[in-house]
Formats: structure tokens, C-alpha cells, sequence
């Protein structure tokens, strides 16, 4: 009789550490879930109050593009302004801190060496912080305008352009600035 007994309490106790160590299996895996659940609501969130602040970054890459709507050109003997987009907002002057987007090219191939489009982030900057050719060439346009500027050489890098930038020395540059606001 005893060794019924036996079997029976260790059946019983086999029965329930099955019984406790599946409830805790059940409980760390619902857990678990339910963490993943917040996070993927916390990253949506997130993603949601983003997306105010920087546009979509869902275009196609621009750096290494030809810049549309340019036609090469083999030299730029002076600034040039082109107004692409009147704007109608406030005008621009000369201390101004302004945000814009902007796609820079070298004029002589077209190829785009930079875009604030392609990170989805505007620049803001001083007018005084920039080359030449945009301290000059961008007073005078108005909030929500787009210009295009020609800018030789001696008004923009000249010899000695950014490390890295795909800009080579001496070149003249074609930028088309959007102008978003005033700061």
C-alpha cells in the first residue's frame, strides 16, 4: 500500500510542478507580448510626433542626380538669380537666419553634390554663415519662393571646397533654395 501511496503523492507533485511551471512559461510569454505590443504603440507614437517635425524621407535619393531642369553650363562669370517659384511671404534681407531646403549642384556637370531633401531635414542658417554667392544671391526672395543661383567659383568654395563633398576645386555651383521661413 505504501508504494501506491508513493507513486500516487509523486504523480500528484509530477502533476503539479507540470501544472506551475507551465502557468509561469504562459505568464513570462504574456508578459512579454505585451511589452512588445507597448513598444511597437511607444514607436508608433514616436514615428507620429516625428513626422511633424521632418518631412517623409520616402523620395529617391537626390546626391549623384542630374539637378532637373539645368543644363550644364562651362563657366559662370558672375552671380545669377533666378526666380524659379515667386514666394509670398516676408522678404529676405542680408542678417537674416532663414530655413530652407536646398539641392546643390557643380554647374559643369549638373551632378547634385548635396540635398537637404535627401535627409528630409530644411537647414537653417545666418546669411552671414554661408558662401558668398548665398549672402549675396538670396536677400530679396520672399518666404515660400524658390531661386535658383549661379554661382561662380570665387563666390563659393573657390579652391578650397569641403573635404568629401564631390565638389571639385575651382568649380562653380548651381543651388535652387526654398525659402520656408524667416527665424
Amino acid at each position: 500500500m505504501t508504494r501506491k501511496r508513493e507513486r500516487a503523492f509523486a504523480g500528484f507533485f509530477a502533476v503539479l510542478f507540470l501544472i506551475t511551471s507551465s502557468a509561469v512559461a504562459i505568464s513570462v510569454i504574456v508578459t512579454l507580448l505585451q511589452q512588445n505590443n507597448q513598444n511597437k504603440n511607444n514607436a508608433s507614437t514616436s514615428t507620429s510626433a516625428n513626422s511633424q517635425e521632418k518631412k517623409p524621407v520616402n523620395t529617391p535619393k537626390l546626391q549623384g542626380t542630374p539637378l532637373a531642369n539645368f543644363t550644364p553650363v562651362a563657366s559662370v562669370p558672375q552671380l545669377q538669380e533666378t526666380d524659379l517659384t515667386p514666394g509670398s511671404g516676408a522678404t529676405v534681407t542680408a542678417k537674416d537666419t532663414i530655413t530652407v531646403d536646398y539641392t546643390g549642384a557643380v554647374a559643369s556637370t549638373g551632378v547634385i553634390f548635396q540635398s537637404s531633401k535627401d535627409t528630409g531635414q530644411t537647414a537653417t542658417f545666418g546669411l552671414s554663415q554661408v558662401i558668398a554667392g548665398w549672402t549675396q544671391g538670396i536677400p530679396g526672395m520672399k518666404v515660400g519662393g524658390t531661386r535658383r543661383l549661379l554661382i561662380p567659383a570665387n563666390l563659393a568654395y573657390g579652391a578650397n571646397p569641403p573635404s568629401g563633398s564631390g565638389i571639385p576645386a575651382n568649380a562653380a555651383l548651381v543651388f535652387d533654395v526654398t525659402v520656408h521661413k524667416i527665424d
